[in-house]
């Protein structure tokens, strides 16, 4: 009995933990008190134990009649050797009762069905409600201990919580099963830590919601508790495994193969409308559609059409960032453009020898004036080829001429 009790409570620790059991020797005691059988081993799953931890559980639970008056022995009983399925009460055994085959000078061994206290001291409990204990937390878990109490029968639950945690978890078969809590604490060491790099987590975090009114929302279908649309991408794709199912018996594996098929392009089309609502609530693609049809608050500064072609080129892009990606990507270009102007306007200046800033403003100046004086000497010498012409001009066309001259 003392050994099924140490191989219940193994089993039901290693339930309520999930901890792996210590190499232990288990001595396992037998029908007769004399007959003690000790194995080293270091799993309960070991097959002689489970064979003879399911005898015992089998005997617990079974109940015994008394062979000659036909009462139900409670306790300790008396077992014939030499009769089979023979049982006594102590009263019919004292009076030397016979009956049948069996006689009074037969064999005999005196039975305990588990009324015996295992552990001395506080609750009296019995190995029969000990095992029972153990068995009930392996079968309905761990702090259940409403159903524990019932499947004892004489143990409320607070009894119950109260010996497996003083006995088993806090008691020495606890002790020595797993180490103390505290060595089981994870050490666990942040390694999100944000620093604005492509993979940040301020960049991965939850999508901010999309930025429309309830009457926008009715009008587009978007339903904002579910974060659904009633018309998503594709909306019929889930007629293409509504009529499915699998037949074992009648399907070969062509007709396998198919549904298979049809899976696989249903689970890419929910892919496609996963990635097509990620595009739309990051770059606010429904706000940017109702945009026209609000009164905005404030100027947004118009970009030229530089700008307008720019962006519109590196649209295809924008499929591969996420908003905040895409707009800081287009900022770097135009700043990388801005750089290769500077660039080359002080190249220029070096060009002309000019080495310090305070002297690129004179240097523009200068550059200025020259071309202004450049502008007029040209101007003046047009001019001046116009008369020449006109002084040579037959007198029937000089008016259209003049005219023409007049006009530039």
């Amino acid at each position: 009995m003392v050994g099924a009790i140490n191989a219940c409570a193994f089993r039901s620790q290693r339930y309520a933990h999930k901890q792996h059991f210590f190499q232990s020797t288990i001595t396992i005691g037998l029908s007769r008190s004399e007959d003690y059988v000790t194995l080293a081993c270091g799993d309960v799953t070991n097959t002689f134990l489970k064979e003879r931890c399911r005898t015992i559980m089998a005997e617990l639970y079974a109940k015994y009649n008394c062979t000659y008056c036909q009462e139900d022995i409670t306790g300790l009983r008396v077992k014939c050797v030499e009769c089979q399925e023979f049982d006594l009460c102590l009263q019919c055994f004292s009076a030397g009762a016979e009956i049948g085959q069996h006689k009074n000078n037969h064999s005999y061994q005196f039975m305990d069905s588990g009324t015996i206290s295992i552990f001395s001291g506080r609750g009296n409990w019995t190995a029969r409600e000990h095992l029972r204990l153990l068995d009930a937390i392996e079968q309905f878990g761990f702090g259940n201990w409403e159903d524990i109490s019932k499947h004892i029968e004489t143990r409320t639950p607070e009894e119950a919580k109260e010996e497996y945690m003083a006995r088993y978890l806090d008691g020495n078969i606890g002790k020595h099963t797993w180490p103390p809590t505290e060595s089981y604490k994870p050490n666990l060491t942040d390694q999100t830590s944000s620093d604005h790099g492509p993979l940040s987590p301020d960049l991965t975090s939850r999508l901010p919601p999309l930025d429309i009114t309830p009457e926008e929302a009715a009008q587009l279908g978007y339903m904002p508790q579910r974060d659904d649309f009633e018309r998503d991408y594709n909306h019929e794709a889930e007629s293409l495994v509504s009529s499915l199912f699998l037949n074992p018996a009648e399907d070969d594996d062509l007709d396998i193969a198919l549904k298979l098929a049809h899976v696989d392009m249903y689970t890419n089309n929910l892919r496609e409308r996963a990635r097509r609502k990620r595009v739309v609530r990051d770059y606010q693609l429904v706000s940017q559609f109702f945009a026209s049809s609000r009164k905005e608050k404030g100027i947004k500064k118009k970009p030229t059409r530089e700008e307008k072609d720019f962006s519109e080129r590196l649209r295809v892009f924008a499929q591969f960032y996420t908003a905040q990606e895409y707009e800081q990507f287009l900022a770097n270009l135009e700043r990388e453009r801005e750089l290769r102007l500077r660039l080359s306007e002080l190249y220029r200046y070096r060009e002309n020898g000019i080495t310090r800033h305070e002297e690129c403003t004179h240097f523009e100046q200068v550059m200025v004036q020259t071309q202004g004086s450049t502008e007029a000497t040209d101007h003046w010498s047009e001019k001046k080829s116009q008369w020449a012409v006109h002084a040579n001009t037959p007198p029937h066309l000089k008016k259209k001429v003049r005219y023409l001259i007049f006009c530039f």
